[in-house]
């Protein structure tokens, strides 16, 4: 894949009114603060996005809503998981009419899958995608664990953009870099790690942290990319913790949201049956974020 969409990708949340209505209005705000943090992408119909709880017309609603309040500033890239590859390639060509550049896949989750049958349920979709396609392992989600071997198998699609890695395996990204080569991108997807995969090798980071804290996650990857470890390791013993936090809570969806809406970016509830973080919770990371975000833009 000849794409060179690297770096930061926020992954943006949806915002919801109080009768747990679509508030898209609400959106732009989130979105521009990110884009002037300078995040390299923006990611929408994620799971932090609540994609799977929205319909139809809302989800339609909100990738152009994102694709028109981005205007190509960024790329923006597409969550269009489903259990077919069929209904996948139907999301990708539904995202490619909006203006988005790239599409997020997982392997059809629930089914317990080999992941050689997985592989080459994806391969289907990458003959065919209409956009290039980010791969996304997650098998706490999907009860697959695509290795290194078994992606290797997509290498031959011209779609095959990147990799979204996030089984937490200690080495696996320096692995994925040795099976791929360079020609296909690795991001980090567990924000507790992102230091890690960073010295493995990785090519960015799709974080659900830089929606919250999109200044903080920006200068952690430009230290990183330009080999200024130091840095790096130095701002990540600040903006660790409140990582680990997010990431290890079951809330960690009402953690980013309430945390927006108290930085004064309402974001609203999340939707039933998701949980909804405790009040301690949400000010314990509040307040570290608001003063990683501050001393990092006082930096700049």
């Amino acid at each position: 894949m000849t794409t060179t969409m690297r770096g930061v990708f926020a992954v943006s949340t949806t915002p919801f009114g109080a009768e747990g209505e679509q508030r898209l209005d609400l959106l732009t705000p989130g979105l521009t603060r990110a884009l002037d943090a300078g995040v390299d992408g923006i990611l929408t119909m994620g799971a932090t996005g609540e994609a799977l709880a929205l319909t139809t017309a809302e989800r339609e609603d909100q990738i152009r809503a994102t694709v028109e309040t981005v205007d190509g500033r960024v790329p923006v890239v597409v969550g269009c998981m489903a259990y077919r590859p069929e209904d996948m390639l139907d999301l990708i060509a539904q995202a490619a009419a909006a203006g988005a550049q790239a599409a997020m896949i997982t392997p059809p989750f629930y089914g317990g899958l080999a992941p050689e049958v997985a592989a080459e349920a994806l391969d289907r979709v990458l003959e065919r995608s209409e956009l290039p396609v980010m791969v996304y392992n997650n098998p706490g989600a999907t009860g697959v664990d695509l290795l290194p071997s078994h992606l290797a198998q997509l290498r031959g699609r011209e779609a095959f953009w990147s990799v979204k890695e996030t089984s937490g395996a200690a080495t696996r990204v320096a692995e994925l870099r040795q099976e791929l080569g360079e020609d296909v991108e690795i991001f980090v997807g567990a924000d507790g790690i992102a230091l890690e995969g960073f010295a493995q090798g990785a090519s960015g980071w799709v974080a659900a942290s830089a929606y919250l804290a999109p200044a903080s996650c920006a200068r952690l990857w430009r230290l990183a990319d330009a080999g200024d470890w130091n840095g790096a390791v130095e701002l990540w013993r600040s903006f660790g913790i409140p990582l680990g936090q997010i990431e290890g809570s079951p809330a960690f969806i009402s953690l980013i949201k309430q945390g927006l809406s108290a930085l004064g970016l309402e974001q609203g509830p999340v939707r039933s049956p998701l949980p909804t973080a405790d009040h301690d919770s949400v000010a314990e990371v509040v307040s570290a974020v608001t003063a990683l975000e501050q001393e990092v833009g006082s930096d700049d």
